[in-house]
């Protein structure tokens, strides 16, 4: 049961897929809640922003490159010590090569980790790709 003080944050991971890897961004060292994990690039809704403007904006910010969103793979729901996370695993297009973060081509596997320290874009991702 999730609390119904805590706000929500509305966030959105893009799946990106090419022969047969995906891609994996490492989130920071410092970062508080998955210090080290690798997971998929992902950002939170600011305002009135919509899917394609947020996966356009990960994109240009985390990776350095344009991405273009297509649907929605699946969403979940998480709480957390401070919010409760919505979010939707969206499938994406990259151009090129990331420029920027710590990223890899990375088989599946590479999210067992965050999924297991309880990542919901790993969770999502992981099930979507399983069939779970």
């Amino acid at each position: 049961m999730t609390s119904p003080s805590k706000r929500v944050k509305r966030s959105a991971a893009v799946l990106v897929r090419r022969d047969g890897a995906l891609l994996a961004l490492r989130r920071a060292d410092d970062d508080e809640e998955l210090p080290g994990v690798w997971g998929l690039p992902a950002g939170t809704y600011r305002g009135a922003e919509d899917r394609a403007a947020l996966v356009r904006r990960i994109g240009r910010d985390k990776l350095g490159v344009r991405l273009t969103p297509g649907g929605v793979l699946a969403s979940g729901r998480q709480e957390r010590p401070a919010y409760i996370l919505d979010m939707e695993l969206v499938e994406a297009r990259l151009e090129g090569d990331p420029k920027l973060g710590d990223w890899q081509w990375a088989p599946e596997g590479i999210l067992e980790p965050g999924r297991d320290r309880g990542s919901l874009c790993c969770r999502l991702a992981l099930d979507f790709i399983t069939g779970s």
